[in-house]
């Protein structure tokens, strides 16, 4: 498999990549309730959804480790952040059991400090199905490896070294 690299990223503009199918399972499904703590704000199953249905903020939740295994990143030349969504829209159900198929377009790379802010169209689809049950515009801040580093070591010398922007 071929791993992006900090200096492959520009070009990516318009891929588009096909994640691996994936299952959620019910002891994921109910570790995320724990987590989140769904499970004490609402102890009662609630009639109008069903114990199957998959919360929307779960499937949002896998966005960063599918896509990571769909088109993994060169560790060895950047690393990276998630730096937050534009939108997110939940169109479809999703239940315990049922094949999820994510797609991943890169919207933008814009130039950002010393690296790249990414904008990716994350599609989460159950198989078979006609409409997405997700979309979700989401960016990512991707920097050159040491970057964090030499930023520490000017942090440290006498005098201010640069800070990165927000």
């Amino acid at each position: 498999m071929n791993h992006r690299t900090f200096a492959d990223l520009p070009g990516t503009v318009g891929h588009i990549v096909n994640g691996a199918p994936f299952v959620l399972t019910h002891e994921e499904h109910a570790a995320f309730e724990k987590a989140t703590w769904l499970d004490k704000a609402y102890p009662d199953e609630l009639p109008e959804f069903p114990p199957t249905l998959i919360e929307g903020f779960l499937l949002l939740s896998m966005v960063d480790a599918a896509a990571r295994l769909a088109a993994p990143d060169d560790t060895a030349t950047m690393w990276g952040l998630n730096y937050g969504l534009d939108k997110v829209r939940f169109i479809a159900p999703v239940h315990l059991g049922q094949t999820v198929l994510s797609t991943y377009e890169t919207l933008a790379v814009e130039p950002k400090d010393e690296g790249f802010k990414i904008l990716r169209r994350c599609t989460f689809t159950v198989e078979g199905a006609d409409t997405p049950a997700m979309v979700a515009d989401w960016w990512s801040f991707v920097l050159p490896r040491g970057t964090v580093e030499r930023a520490r070591r000017q942090d440290d010398a006498p005098t201010s070294g640069k800070q990165l922007d927000t």
